[in-house]
């Protein structure tokens, strides 16, 4: 088990406001000043610093000045005072945890920032929104906005913070997988972290680089930017970095399985983060302290580590690290011989999991609804505005017909037939509105097909996925559990001969049910499928299908030396192993071969058995779950499916599909 990594996202991007007023409340002289000022626009920005002083504690008051400043600035016309109101009221927004009003506010500041052509105040305020949807968890959107920022930021004289941003880019496009681009990012970070001498973002860029490099399974880079990070954190005296730095040392070791060395990073991270105060972090440490200290059998120090971490778990309100609290704590007991209690946090994981799943389902079923209703708004938008054009055109045409009824005979001869050819046109136009509108109606219907489809497919799968690792690690833990349990009490119980046979056999069936479990869960969610792709996979489930003696299987690939995209993987997967098992229930064959061929962009999948065969035109014979299971999947992909099977004569299915 690995530890997960700390990165740095920074959010000073939210600091720039027009003042810099941080106290508790509204200095007496500030408030003097407000009382006695008479230009409009100093009270203005008196009034911004005023709402800054008292952000932190009393928000909700703060907002009333940003207003009253707001409402100054339009009466004098000051764009730049009415720029900063809407940017500070998009900052306390934040504060506020009204995420939309904020959102609204930094686009009417954006507008102020244009006419003033401040390109630097408009790519701060794009990193601005860009934190909103971060808060809102939607990473596509917050690096959307990141990267319009950094665009912009580049071409700016003042690029302080830029290196910040760079970084944040970095971490986000590691939580998306997309490890390439981050490593693009956190060099350019890290580059110009360098070029401005900014320790403190070169630490977050070495840091934050050196995750990226362990995504992309290069532990040598990975560990020399955090040597390279360390004296930096130190000379900066930044408790944060230099804790952050040592825990990513301890889980290099530990993942590398050294132990001991693990154990001295982490204890010295632990000495810095007990300084910091921060529950959270000390939560985080104390758990990676206990797990090291199981791994070194050091029971005793490994139960007050995870005990520590459970109570500040509870305190902050984390369920994500409560889950992995229960499971090594359930781990601890287990290798202490409490086996009971063992299996009663493997149960607490199981709970806690079910809960984080739910959670995590309705929070992405509100997104997908919110999403929903912004295009349709964006829709309904764009309809009113094209009506409202029509309106103005057919408001402008009646005047000009009636100026020329007024002129002359010839002229309302001259009138009447623009206007028939104008009616002509707008009747033309409606209906080429109407099919358009049609059309995009189509469209819609078919995407939301798609996205139903595709929202399924990769539902059951991590649906499987959670289910293979619960039967694996919770159950098959408590069988082990059992089994353990009864083997130490076999030697400690007078049980008679026939008795004992009954025990025996017992065992057998604990031993036969933790093989059949791990071969659920194997079958549920392949490992070799994740790691190291389809071909793989699919030679090894045909080497496990061999090894029933049931069903020789011939495997061959060509062209497969590369991976291709996850899911497409996923669903080539599922569909061979649903034609492999129809074949071992219903064809009666002894052979079956199996090919995969890769050419450029295309995929040709082949499976042929030499079993009894069927009549693929009857009616009774199309209709199983597993036929359409293997039909939906070759729809999705875009493919194309053939059977080719007799009575008598075994079965050949083709499918071939654009990658």
């Amino acid at each position: 088990m690995t530890q997960g990594k700390t990165n740095f996202i920074v959010f000073i991007l939210l600091l720039f406001t027009t003042g810099q007023v941080h106290s508790q409340g509204i200095p007496d002289s500030l408030q003097r000043k407000l009382a006695t000022v008479s230009n409009d626009s100093a009270k203005a920005i008196m009034l911004l610093e005023a709402g800054e002083a008292i952000e932190e504690t009393t928000p909700e008051q703060s907002m009333v000045y940003y207003q009253a400043a707001l409402e100054l600035g339009k009466q004098i016309k000051n764009d730049r005072v009415i720029l900063s109101s809407f940017h500070d009221a998009g900052v306390c927004y934040i504060n506020l945890n009204k995420l939309d009003s904020a959102v609204i506010a930094f686009e009417q500041a954006i507008l102020f920032a244009k006419i003033l052509n401040d390109t630097l105040r408009v790519a701060r305020i794009l990193a601005n929104i860009g934190n909103v949807y971060l808060h809102k968890k939607d990473r596509a959107t917050a690096i959307d906005y990141y990267l319009q920022s950094a665009r912009l930021w580049e071409t700016c004289a003042d690029q302080n913070y830029l290196a910040a941003l760079y970084s944040n880019i970095n971490v986000l496009l590691d939580e998306q997988q997309e490890h390439q681009r981050a490593l693009e990012f956190g060099n350019k970070a890290l580059a110009l972290a360098k070029k401005t001498d900014d320790s403190y973002s070169m630490v977050n860029a070495l840091v934050n680089l050196s995750s990226t490099y362990s995504f992309l399974n290069q532990p040598v880079k990975e560990y020399a930017l955090l040597e390279t990070a360390l004296p930096l954190a130190r000379k900066g005296g930044d408790l944060d970095q230099i804790a952050t730095v040592y825990h990513n040392m301890g889980d290099y070791y530990f993942k590398g399985k050294n132990f001991s060395s693990a154990l001295e990073k982490y204890l010295e991270s632990y000495q810095y983060v007990k300084q910091m105060g921060n529950k959270y972090h000390l939560c985080t440490i104390c758990m990676a302290l206990a797990r090291v200290y199981n791994k070194l059998h050091q029971n005793s120090n490994a139960l007050t580590y995870i005990l520590q971490a459970e109570k500040l778990a509870g305190e902050v309100g984390s369920r994500t690290e409560i889950k992995e609290i229960y499971k090594t704590r359930a781990q601890i007991e287990e290798q202490a011989g409490h086996f009971e209690l063992a299996s009663e946090y493997y149960a607490k994981t199981i709970v806690v999991s079910d809960s984080i799943f739910s959670t995590e389902t309705s929070e992405k079923v509100a997104e997908a609804e919110a999403k929903y209703q912004n295009e349709k708004k964006q829709t309904e938008i764009v309809q009113l505005e094209k009506d409202k054009q029509i309106q103005t055109l057919t408001i402008r045409q009646k005047s000009t017909l009636n100026y020329f009824l007024f002129a002359s005979l010839a002229a309302v001869m001259l009138v009447g037939f623009l206007g028939y050819r104008n009616l002509r046109h707008r009747h033309q136009l409606g209906k080429q509105l109407e099919e358009i509108h049609q059309q995009r109606i189509s469209e819609l219907e078919k995407d939301k097909q798609l996205v139903a489809v595709d929202a399924m497919l990769k539902g059951q799968e991590e649906e499987r996925s959670r289910l293979a690792r619960d039967l694996h690690d919770g159950l098959g833990g408590l069988l082990s559990g059992v089994k353990f349990s009864l083997s130490n009490m076999k030697d400690h119980l007078m049980i008679t001969p026939d008795n004992m046979s009954v025990f025996e056999r017992s065992l057998d069936m604990i031993d036969t049910s933790i093989r059949e479990l791990r071969r659920v869960a194997h079958n549920m969610m392949p490992e070799m499928l994740m790691k190291f792709g389809l071909d793989e996979a699919l030679k090894e489930y045909c080497n496990t299908i061999n090894a029933t003696k049931l069903l020789h299987v011939k495997y061959q690939s060509h062209g497969m030396v590369n991976r291709i995209e996850k899911s497409a993987e996923i669903i080539v997967y599922r569909i061979v192993q649903e034609l492999l098992n129809n074949t071992l229930k219903h064809a009666s064959a002894t052979e079956v071969f199996v090919q995969l061929i890769r050419e450029d962009h295309r995929l040709n999948v082949v499976v042929e058995d030499n079993g009894k065969g069927f009549d693929v035109l009857s009616p009774r014979n199309n209709t199983g779950a597993g036929l359409a299971s293997i039909r939906s999947r070759a729809e999705y992909l875009k493919g194309q499916l053939d059977i080719h099977s007799t009575p008598g004569n075994g079965t050949l299915v083709n499918i071939e599909f654009n990658l």
